[in-house]
């Protein structure tokens, strides 16, 4: 569980630049909900749910700025803030999961990407893809989904959302950004 000096340093900032309250903490709780139910194919530790919790409160803070490259300010808003209850290391996991809950997929050209060790890359990229899918399931930031459960067959994973209806612009929005999902874990991701 995310320590409480932390999370008090996340909300602080993310009050800072205004963010977005309901759908920062609905993506929060839809990329939680995720990592739990999908631990099998992750293989990561609460230590990195806790990265996650961080990352997806910030995601969208760049908003402050413009909305086209909020990624990407978002990663530097979080770099250049002081969160001394972070370690460097986890700062920088934070930034570079913030940074691509949308658009590019990490890449070594990146140097925030290239500056971590192999196996951060690899925690980085895990993050991303679980906050893009929840990203995309608040794409109308109505907090239409209102739960999830999951089941994986073999190199199947089936995402089903509650409630079954009113919330056709989520799921829509979910499968989209779920492929980022399917490649980084080399599975077929549906959503009912």
């Amino acid at each position: 569980m995310l320590a409480d000096k932390v999370l008090e340093q996340v909300i602080a900032l993310a009050e800072r630049y205004d963010y977005e309250v309901e759908h920062s903490h609905q993506d929060t709780r839809l990329a939680l909900r995720i990592f739990d139910l999908i631990a099998s194919l992750h293989g990561l530790d609460d230590a990195y749910r806790d990265l996650l919790h961080c990352a997806a409160i910030l995601h969208d803070i760049g908003y402050w700025y413009d909305y086209e490259d909020h990624h990407k300010h978002a990663f530097r808003m979080i770099m250049e803030a002081d969160l001394p209850a972070l370690t460097p290391r986890e700062k920088l996991i934070v930034a570079n999961v913030a940074r691509y809950h949308r658009s590019a997929r990490p890449k070594l050209k990146h140097k925030s990407f290239a500056a971590l060790d192999p196996d951060d890359q690899e925690i980085v990229t895990k993050l991303a893809a679980i906050l893009r899918l929840a990203d995309g399931l608040d794409r109308g930031h109505v907090n239409a989904v209102e739960d999830l459960d999951c089941q994986i067959y073999d190199d199947t994973v089936v995402f089903t959302v509650y409630p079954p209806e009113g919330n056709d612009l989520e799921r829509w929005a979910g499968r989209k950004k779920s492929r980022f999902l399917a490649e980084v874990f080399d599975v077929t991701v549906m959503i009912h």
